[in-house]
């Protein structure tokens, strides 16, 4: 991995740990490099990857922040990345993904009282299904909004009846990559984005 991307990505990172939202203004560049652990100059070159990546950027006399995140552009990109992943893990899968599939389900249902520890367990249980189509470039994609989904989760998660339904919804996509059965599952996680789209359009702005 070519250096700046290398330290892009931990810096990636690092904003999702530090929960830093859409719009939430960046730590000082002395502060991220000693974090880090990365000179001023290579850590330079890390926020430009992640600027020319949109996650970013810079305002002139203010500083550097989180770019604003427009959830509709997200769940377009996720239209098309997921359905296409649900159905190449209903192809590809084995044993090992299966029980994976299994684990994430298993532990949405133990979140299901807990809004965040649902959304971050929903978040999962999506990668796992990327993971399982075995694709490396739509591993890529997906890392790329990962952290992005999770501030997307405040929005979709917070009603106890939605989150039942995703949970149900979870279910039967992973059933038909059981089932080895491709369309069967693009279209259940298509149907399970189109609900998601649903609510993002319904929520308070």
């Amino acid at each position: 991995m070519p250096p700046r991307n290398h330290v892009a990505e931990r810096l990636r990172e690092l904003l999702s740990d530090e929960q830093v939202a859409p719009g939430d203004r960046l730590p000082p560049e002395r502060e991220l490099a000693t974090q880090l652990g990365v000179s001023r100059s290579s850590l330079r070159e890390g926020l430009r990857r992640l600027s020319d990546l949109g996650i970013i950027e810079s305002r002139q006399g203010s500083g550097t922040y989180r770019a604003p995140l427009d959830l509709g552009d997200l769940f377009e990109v996720r239209q098309r990345l997921e359905p296409l992943a649900a159905r190449l893990a209903a192809e590809r899968r084995d044993d090992h993904d299966l029980r994976r599939l299994d684990e994430s389900l298993a532990e949405m249902r133990a979140a299901l009282p807990d809004a965040q520890l649902f959304g971050a367990a929903d978040v999962r249980a999506h990668a796992t299904i990327v993971d399982a189509s075995a694709s490396v470039p739509l591993r890529v994609l997906f890392a790329a909004i990962a952290d992005l989904l999770s501030h997307s989760r405040t929005t979709t998660s917070t009603d106890a009846a939605l989150r039942v339904r995703a949970l149900e919804e979870m279910t039967a996509i992973v059933a038909a990559i059981r089932a080895h059965d491709g369309t069967a599952a693009e279209l259940a996680m298509h149907g399970h984005l189109e609900h998601v789209g649903a609510t993002l359009t319904a929520a308070p702005r």
